[in-house]
């Protein structure tokens, strides 16, 4: 009889390599409570991946000691001068849909609002 360790372990990888697909909270979005900012950080958005509800203001946090901005790609129309550590830009939403946005001076750095209806 052959063992079934190298199968279980496989399985196990397999699960563990789709459960960390998505980014932060594996691509379940964090709900942003009214107040909390997103932060950039590590050339990261932190969450990436928020609900929020039309209306709620959304507020981007730079937490580096170099610039950031943020400029949506779909969904939504804005976009941020370069600000530095401590400075902040804000954004609300006023119909529900998915926002695609990023940091035009870090590829790779993007993130995604779901809004959703009050």
């Amino acid at each position: 009889m052959r063992p079934l360790l190298p199968l279980i372990a496989i399985t196990t990888t397999l699960a563990a390599g789709v459960a960390g697909c998505g980014g932060d909270g594996g691509g379940k979005a964090t709900v942003l409570k009214p107040g909390e900012a997103i932060s950039m950080q590590n050339l990261r958005f932190k969450p990436d991946h928020v609900q929020v509800t039309v209306g709620q203001k959304v507020t981007w946090r730079n937490d580096e000691n170099i610039g950031h901005d943020v400029k949506a790609d779909s969904g939504a129309r804005f976009a941020s001068e370069t600000f530095d550590k401590g400075g902040t830009f804000s954004y609300t939403p006023t119909a529900a849909g998915t926002i695609k946005y990023e940091c035009t001076l870090h590829p790779g750095m993007d993130g995604t609002i779901d809004v959703v209806a009050r």
